[in-house]
């Protein structure tokens, strides 16, 4: 499909806009257009990219160290669940960090599996994943420690960190007991980054059962934002505004965010770049509703039906300068992706924008992960379906200010088959490769804490970051 170029807009007024009209990306810089004509990925950034190690490319001057590979023996005698999804990284002092991390498994996941394994304070004896603690101390770029800390849980996609010291992971699935499983899941589950052990788990039925990606913190109100990925009928961008910000047990409010003025809005297609959306927010009454077993997207048609607006392929997310930045995955008129920017004005409303639409596969595939930097860079995973001629290679772009995409790094290491059969997770081609997920640097830039995910192993990269 050949897309027009599309034109960056003044929009009027508004909190959070730059004097050309447009929303402020994290970092100062504005949503800028992309043309489906637009050559390969920008190299320029920080140069070509090679081999720096069995996993990664990189640019050069840039390297990596690895920890925590699915199956190593970790401190408490368990071995370490595969597949490595969402994490955070909590500092503890004196040049160590604390990193919390999914591991998103389900019941047909190949390799290590927590249903096998002891099965403390487990939320279902028949769930198979979970959240691990890992210590890593930064100047020797040794792991000190790694334990469990959540357990029997299911899907353990993504999450985000809060601003009063624990991790929200959220499970990407609504199965339950239809699926042989004891307890309902589609959750999100709060683990203090303090563990010493399995905490107890608790769902927080008010913020939702549905198929959960990322929920990160607005530190000023402690409302919590979250991204959906259904696909079908479609997802939300919703938000949970605890009726005691820092305390998510004691319940609240979940709503999800529509257009103000068009009750069917659909993002996923049509869209400007750089057009800035005036929004409010629709409550979903029932956030926990009883078949969300049969009908993953029972709370989406809520909101919906309110008038909540249509995204599709929502991902990862990240809050920064005021708001949040958050990717819709296959959306698009190319189907290759966007990336949007919600900057809260009131309690009652926002302003959206696309800042960005991939046209083609080759300039960005599929985002997934999306993280942004300490000084406002915008870091992007893919997790593509192997039509761009690298033969489905995924990388980790940046999107520059100028709106254009550059290269950071790229998965070189196959998919081990001797560990995932290729009915579970397909090839995508002969070259195809596992994909980056739980982007997260150190507060001061310098160390960038990425995980390969399939069979699964955490990288921790430096470089001349500039």
């Amino acid at each position: 499909m050949t897309l027009k170029r599309r034109d960056v807009l003044a929009a009027a007024g508004g909190l959070g806009l730059l004097g050309g009209g447009v929303l402020a990306l994290p970092g100062g810089a504005a949503a800028a257009s992309a043309s489906a004509s637009a050559p390969s990925p920008l190299v320029d950034g920080y140069g070509p990219l090679k081999a720096a190690g069995k996993e990664l490319a990189l640019p050069a001057r840039f390297s990596y160290r690895t920890f925590g590979a699915a199956g190593s023996r970790m401190s408490d005698g368990l071995p370490t669940p595969g597949c490595h999804d969402g994490q955070a990284v909590f500092p503890v002092g004196h040049g160590r960090v604390r990193i919390i991390r999914n591991h998103e498994v389900d019941s047909d996941t190949p390799g290590i599996q927590l249903s096998a394994l002891g099965k403390t304070n487990a939320y279902d004896r028949a769930g198979p994943a979970g959240v691990t603690s890992s210590l890593y101390d930064l100047g020797s770029g040794r792991l000190l420690e790694s334990f469990l800390v959540l357990n029997g849980t299911l899907s353990n996609c993504s999450g985000a960190p809060t601003p009063w010291g624990s991790w929200l992971s959220c499970e990407e699935t609504t199965e339950g007991a239809g699926a042989g499983f004891e307890k309902p899941h589609g959750y999100v589950f709060e683990v203090p980054s303090a563990a010493r052990g399995p905490v107890q788990p608790v769902p927080l039925k008010a913020m939702g059962r549905f198929e959960h990606e990322t929920a990160p913190v607005d530190p000023r109100t402690g409302i919590v934002y979250m991204t959906e990925d259904n696909g079908d009928p479609g997802d939300g961008f919703y938000r949970f505004v605890p009726r005691r910000p820092g305390r998510l047990a004691a319940g609240g409010t979940l709503q999800m965010l529509a257009i103000n003025g068009d009750k069917e809005y659909d993002t996923s297609t049509g869209q400007r770049v750089g057009e800035v959306l005036d929004t409010h927010w629709v409550t979903v009454d029932e956030p926990d509703p009883s078949d969300a077993e049969d009908n993953p997207g029972a709370v989406y048609s809520q909101g919906r039906a309110k008038g909540g607006c249509r995204f599709l392929g929502l991902e990862g997310s990240a809050w920064s300068d005021g708001g949040v930045t958050f990717v819709a995955s296959e959306a698009g008129d190319g189907e290759n992706g966007q990336v949007w920017r919600f900057v809260p004005t009131s309690h009652s409303g926002g302003k959206l924008q696309l800042l960005f639409e991939s046209p083609n596969a080759k300039t960005l595939n599929q985002p997934d992960t999306v993280a942004v930097s300490p000084s406002g860079t915008i870091l992007l995973a893919e997790d593509g379906d192997g039509e761009d001629e690298d033969g489905g290679d995924n990388w980790l772009r940046i999107l520059t200010p100028r709106g254009t995409i550059a290269n950071l790094a790229k998965v070189i290491a196959p998919l081990d088959l001797h560990f995932w059969s290729p009915e579970d997770f397909p090839s995508p081609g002969p070259t195809g490769a596992s994909e980056m997920s739980g982007a997260t640097f150190t507060p001061d830039g310098q160390h960038l804490f990425i995980n390969v995910q399939y069979p699964g192993v955490t990288c921790v990269i430096t470089g001349p970051w500039g």
